[in-house]
């Protein structure tokens, strides 16, 4: 994903519009939420975790605005493009270098595609680090300063910038009458498929109900028969109450992902949350960003997330903070992005792990969880993890990323999601998965047809494969109002009916 000057204008201003559009968006969404708050934060049966046409997913902060944005303006795919992206559909590089528009088989210019008049494009954030050598003000690769031991990363100071892009979705294009094979493709690429629960079967999501009994979560987790379900600050643990005590399973694990995004917030942690007053602005503003957490979590795992009924005392205050500090939903969306992150890399590491046998143990009473399919490793350039990892084309050229874009449309056509191992890269490795062709090369005697390139293993998983539905779509437990019986000063939490 590149900047265009014409569309992308870096710097302050640029920034300011972007947080000023989405606290418009989290208005109208807390608004209508405050007509009826029963409704859920995103319309049941809403599309797939939004991505780019590589078929890369946005982030948390991204992906939340992006999903409501496709909500508002009843978009049919979750696939978004930058101009440059559209533009680049149409061409291709001739053996000299030089542009040239794309044919079919028989010879014949494609038509082109383009962005449709009036279409107004979404800004997306990208976070992109500067390592500097304190000393020698050496610059590295954040990628190479990750792999760094704590002693080495002491020696250079990081500076990170935030860059707005402006993207569009692919039904603002004329993709679908240019290129209809590709907008099938998509098409199935982006189906919520939603496997139904048996009557008599009580809904299950696998790899948290072996986090919560395998204690591995950054606190414990107590099911207890009771009423309250809330994270304690001075405990270090969340409470909540049975499974069986909610209306049904769904709405189980999306209030304990409430309580799960409070519990990032410990000092050990991402050290946001603070004893505070039942009531306090600093309370409500941290309501906030446990319900849209959850909603977000929720929805990248299938299910819909109902606003609580003591959280909906707080939409008129969230409105005024919004209106009036429109930076405000920046402090929001960042604490958002960074709890969900730490929710959904626990919950996506542990069902690796059950995939990979380490719980075999299988109820036959319980419909089978969706597996993360592995699609293989392959030696991935250096070069091109930023771009793949994080939607980032900064200093590549256009053939660069045509031959990345070209490697995940043929190895990855329903999306991805990808670990990289760090620790067996290839200094020059003659057989990359992709890369600037080798004119030299004697492909007839095993050559490659790549340059020869630094290379890390990287392990790609279908993306599509964790978008599926658990259960039938399925209301929320009720919340009632009154709050909880624990010191309201060492506890975030909520009272529950059964």
């Amino acid at each position: 994903m590149r900047k265009d000057n014409k569309y992308n204008h870096a710097g302050p201003s640029a920034e300011d519009r972007a947080l000023e559009k989405f606290a418009e968006m989290m208005i109208e969404k807390i608004s209508t939420l405050q007509s009826d708050w029963k409704k859920p934060w995103f319309t049941e049966g809403a599309l797939t975790w939004p991505k780019n046409l590589s078929g890369r997913e946005y982030n948390g902060m991204n992906a939340m605005m992006l999903m409501m944005h496709c909500e508002k303006e009843g978009f049919k795919l979750p696939v978004f493009c930058t101009f440059d992206r559209v533009v680049g559909l149409n061409y291709g590089k001739d053996k000299e270098g030089g542009k040239v528009q794309l044919t079919d088989a028989e010879g014949n210019e494609l038509p082109k595609v383009s962005i449709n008049k009036g279409s107004k494009s979404i800004p997306v954030f990208i976070t992109t680090f500067t390592c500097v050598d304190k000393e020698t003000k050496e610059k590295i690769k954040y990628d190479d300063y990750k792999r760094l031991s704590e002693e080495e990363k002491a020696k250079y100071n990081v500076y990170p910038k935030l860059s707005v892009y402006n993207v569009f979705n692919v039904d603002q294009t004329n993709l679908k009458e240019a290129r209809p094979e590709l907008y099938h493709k998509l098409e199935e690429q982006n189906q919520q498929v939603r496997p139904q629960v048996a009557e008599g079967e009580e809904f299950s999501f696998k790899p948290v109900d072996h986090m919560i009994e395998h204690n591995e979560w950054i606190c414990p987790i107590k099911p207890i028969h009771g009423d309250n379900a809330y994270y304690s600050i001075s405990k270090k643990e969340i409470v909540i109450p049975e499974k069986s005590q909610f209306k049904d399973g769904e709405s189980f694990y999306s209030n304990l992902f409430h309580e799960m995004a409070h519990s990032t917030g410990a000092e050990d942690q991402l050290d946001r949350l603070k004893p505070t007053s039942f009531g306090s602005k600093e309370y409500s503003t941290e309501e906030l960003k446990a319900e849209m957490t959850a909603a977000l979590v929720s929805q990248r795992y299938g299910m819909t997330k109902h606003l609580k009924e003591d959280s909906a005392a707080y939409l008129k205050g969230w409105l005024e903070s919004l209106k009036e500090e429109p930076t405000f939903i920046k402090t929001i969306l960042t604490d958002v992005k960074k709890a969900s992150q730490m929710i959904t890399q626990k919950v996506d590491a542990i069902q690796l792990q059950l995939n990979k046998g380490v719980d075999e143990g299988k109820s036959e009473s319980q419909p089978e969880q969706p597996k993360l399919k592995n699609l293989g490793t392959f030696d991935i350039p250096e070069w091109s993890l930023n771009y793949l990892e994080n939607g980032d084309a900064t200093n590549l050229t256009d053939e660069e990323v045509a031959n990345v874009d070209a490697f995940t449309k043929e190895h990855f056509p329903n999306g991805f999601v990808m670990n990289i191992d760090f620790e067996n890269s290839t200094e020059l490795n003659r057989y990359p998965a992709f890369g600037p062709r080798n004119e030299e090369a004697l492909t007839s005697k095993g050559e490659s047809p790549f340059l020869a390139t630094k290379t890390y293993p990287v392990t790609f998983y279908d993306a599509r494969e964790r978008e599926s539905k658990e259960s039938s779509i399925l209301s929320e437990a009720v919340a009632a109002k009154e709050p909880p019986k624990e010191n309201e000063a060492q506890s975030i939490g909520h009272r529950f009916h059964r």
